[in-house]
């Protein structure tokens, strides 16, 4: 009996219930829709839509304010006092990015029916901003600079030609019409320095800065000493004290190891070693080009894996192995 009447309780409760929910969706007494009445709806939907539209207004307003402050050609924080400093990395083609985004690795079978096809194509997309006129083309005039050209202004962009990467008395250059030296085994790495907004490099002009330096190279160091020699030495005090062929950004490129440095072989740069110190600072000119230097290896041995590094030398310049720090590394082998 008593489950009965505990049975019979339920029941009731729970048509109670349901009774109640199905009111509180609709009352038909005074017709209030999920205990509001309609105007009290319309109010709070009004309400809803003039906070969206306010807040919509505070925060274009506010965008509008920000964007103000910046300028579409001038990064608002420069050098020192930006993430990227003021002291730029180097970067290498061919990178095949589209096969393999995450692999520094250059490995390709050499001949005439190698395997470098892809790596000939990219230094070809790479070097078509290079093309004689085609800044020109596109409505931009570029200037003809030298060694004596100060810093650049904000409005002019130095000339750069891809056909001076082409080595006159090399037997094997650099160009489109010979792959680049991949299918002949004298294989062309082009490297370049990145940019960075407003840096102008510091050249050395001291001789003594050079020989006591105690991490460049000792082939580099010969490097700049006769290039002093044969450009500079005995034309008066002023051009020797500056020499303006020493005004660069030096290049230079090696294994990394004892055993990659026995393999890499000899090494050419065209059309200098190193970046001129005239093409810089970068002010995000149009039609600006930054410098490049065609590496190549003229007798690398096949078959062997080597791991290389390039790194430029101005004064203050940063090198760091771990963190890659103003430097490139790269992989290479050839087949």
């Amino acid at each position: 009996m008593e489950e009965k009447l505990q049975f019979a309780e339920e029941d009731r409760l729970s048509v109670s219930y349901k009774n109640s929910f199905k009111t509180y969706l609709y009352n038909p007494y005074n017709r209030d829709i999920l205990g509001r009445s309609l105007l009290s709806w319309a109010k709070v939907l009004l309400y809803s839509f003039l906070f969206s539209i306010f807040t919509t207004f505070i925060f274009t307003i506010s965008l509008w304010t920000f964007y103000q402050t910046l300028d579409s050609h001038t990064p608002k924080l420069q050098l020192n006092s930006s993430f990227i400093g003021s002291n730029p990395g180097l970067g290498f083609r061919p990178l095949l990015k589209d096969t393999n985004p995450y692999s520094s690795l250059i490995h390709f079978i050499h001949g005439g029916s190698g395997t470098w096809g892809d790596l000939t194509e990219n230094l070809i997309d790479f070097l078509k901003q290079y093309d004689p006129g085609h800044w020109a083309n596109a409505g931009t005039s570029q200037t003809k600079c030298h060694w004596t050209s100060g810093p650049r202004s904000k409005q002019d962009a130095c000339e750069f030609n891809k056909e001076w990467l082409s080595n006159i008395g090399a037997d094997i250059k650099c160009i489109e019409e010979e792959n680049f030296g991949f299918s002949f085994g004298k294989p062309c790495i082009l490297i370049k320095l990145n940019k960075i907004y407003g840096w102008n490099p510091e050249p050395f002009y001291n001789f003594t800065e050079v020989e006591e330096h105690p991490t460049m190279p000792k082939l580099l160091k010969m490097h700049i000493m006769d290039t002093w020699r044969t450009e500079c030495a005995g034309k008066g005090e002023e051009i020797e004290n500056k020499c303006p062929e020493l005004n660069m950004v030096w290049l230079h490129c090696d294994g990394e190891t004892a055993a990659d440095k026995e393999h890499i072989g000899p090494l050419a740069y065209t059309p200098y070693r190193g970046f001129p110190a005239y093409y810089f600072p970068f002010y995000n000119q149009i039609g600006y080009l930054q410098p490049v230097v065609m590496v190549q290896l003229l007798a690398p041995s096949p078959g062997v894996f080597m791991n290389i590094e390039c790194t430029p030398w101005a004064k203050g310049m940063v090198h760091d192995r771990v963190t890659k720090r103003g430097m490139v590394h790269f992989e290479f082998l050839m087949d």
